[in-house]
């Protein structure tokens, strides 16, 4: 029987993750251009956000700037639970500016749920002292224009700004541009690790990172920056790759 399955060479592969990889930056640039227009009374920091460029999939990671940024939540459900506390500090491949370090707590009527208590050490004396939400989200998200977003395991944080920009200004989009360090460090030990092992504190451990206070988010963030330099480095050696290689990993 003939094989009609189509063969792709190397070359048809990489035109493919390339368009794929277009696709997802022109996608994020037409979703702003529509979220920009439906609100044309968003104030100025949320508008500077949205209209920050993207880079073009040929930009090398060391030429964009970068906002590493954790928060401790009271569970997984941005529509239900909420933000105690965020951490975020600037970066690029090659460093992580540690006098940009920023770290608070959110003052709120959140009820801290005994597994979180116990996963975080967070506690309602703690929240007390801590600013209102809109005192800790915005300068993060003024932090984060024009910068690409770092996380370990994303989905997070996307989703509890997109929670909060939805509550706070009826944006129904979301569309920031994220390297996620879950997805990359999955990349380069797919066979290896099991879904436990690919919690951050694990990851830092296999290749190399030395152990570190978890779930601070300040600490989480400063740790996830760590981990995307060493895996660049492991993935690539010592040619920094453009946005559209990790974002294709």
């Amino acid at each position: 029987m003939v094989n009609k399955t189509p063969k792709f060479s190397n070359f048809h592969w990489r035109r493919w993750w390339q368009r794929l990889c277009k696709r997802h930056l022109c996608d994020l640039q037409e979703r702003r251009i529509i979220l920009l227009q439906q609100h044309p009374d968003l104030p100025l920091p949320i508008k500077a956000l949205f209209s920050a460029p993207l880079p073009q999939p040929s930009t090398l990671i060391n030429q964009w700037p970068l906002l590493a940024l954790d928060f401790e939540t009271t569970g997984f459900d941005a529509q239900q639970d909420q933000i105690l506390s965020v951490g975020y500090v600037a970066m690029t491949a090659n460093a992580i500016d540690m006098s940009t370090c920023v770290s608070e707590f959110v003052n709120s009527d959140a009820i801290i749920k005994p597994n979180s208590a116990v996963i975080n050490h967070i506690d309602h004396a703690m929240l007390l002292q801590g600013l209102a939400l809109d005192e800790v989200m915005i300068p993060m998200l003024v932090a984060l224009t024009g910068k690409i977003g770092v996380a370990h395991g994303c989905f997070m944080e996307q989703g509890f700004i997109g929670a909060y920009l939805q509550y706070k200004y009826q944006l129904n989009d979301c569309p920031l541009l994220w390297l996620d360090t879950l997805p990359l460090y999955q990349s380069l030990y797919s066979n290896q690790i099991s879904p436990h092992d690919a919690r951050l504190g694990a990851a830092r451990q296999r290749v190399g990172l030395p152990e570190y206070q978890a779930h601070h988010a300040l600490f989480d963030a400063v740790a996830c920056g760590e981990l995307l330099m060493v895996l660049i480095h492991k993935i690539y050696g010592n040619k920094k790759p453009n946005v559209e290689q990790l974002l294709k990993r």
